[in-house]
């Protein structure tokens, strides 16, 4: 099935961002193979307190509340659908994730469709609590809302022509209130351009 190596590339691309979000990273240490880190703790504070989030080769931007690191990972497994993905993302002091990745396909628009009605139908998603279609200006979008015992996650795909846009909020259970508060400043700031 062609869905688990993308949430696999998805969640391993999330998992090592996790771990160096919200600092820079170590010396000496290594990044995994197709990775490219391009900047480390980058953004200012504009008169809101938000920074502007902008993927160095992703063609997008976002604005987020806290400093972020930018990177892209080239997928070299020739029978993985995605080809290459583009993030920015952070991690709060108490734990609320902020990640948008822009996946590229091999297959380019026809994966990126097989893909999106999974999405709009919520399909592949554990303690999925609800699915909202949207509309972003002409693009079709796709609105989840995922709640676990220790945590909750709001996440919004949007179509683009060939690739998708995956933009996530993640956070302990304890701060879902404080995270709601983030949803729409962190989703409404998406600004895309052509690659």
């Amino acid at each position: 099935m062609l869905l688990r190596p993308l949430l696999l590339c998805i969640l391993l691309c999330v998992a090592f961002a996790k771990s160096v979000f919200g600092q820079a990273l170590p010396p000496g240490i290594t990044l995994p193979p197709g990775m490219t880190m391009h900047r480390f703790q980058a953004g200012e504070p504009d008169a809101s307190g938000w920074m502007l989030a902008t993927s160095t080769e992703g063609a997008f931007s976002v604005r987020m509340p806290i400093k972020f690191n930018d990177f892209t990972i080239d997928e070299s497994n020739p029978s993985a659908p995605t080809l290459r993905l583009f993030s920015v993302g952070a991690t709060s002091q108490e734990k609320i994730k902020f990640v948008a990745t822009r996946v590229v396909y091999r297959k380019g628009a026809e994966s990126a469709q097989f893909f999106f009605s999974r999405a709009e139908k919520g399909e592949g998603l554990t303690a999925l609590e609800r699915v909202t279609p949207r509309r972003i200006g002409e693009r079709r979008a796709v609105d989840h809302v995922l709640k676990r015992a220790s945590d909750v996650a709001y996440q919004r795909t949007i179509l683009l022509e060939t690739d998708l846009l995956m933009m996530i909020i993640e956070s302990p259970r304890s701060l879902d209130a404080t995270a709601q508060q983030f949803v729409a400043p962190f989703f409404d700031s998406l600004t895309t351009s052509a690659k």
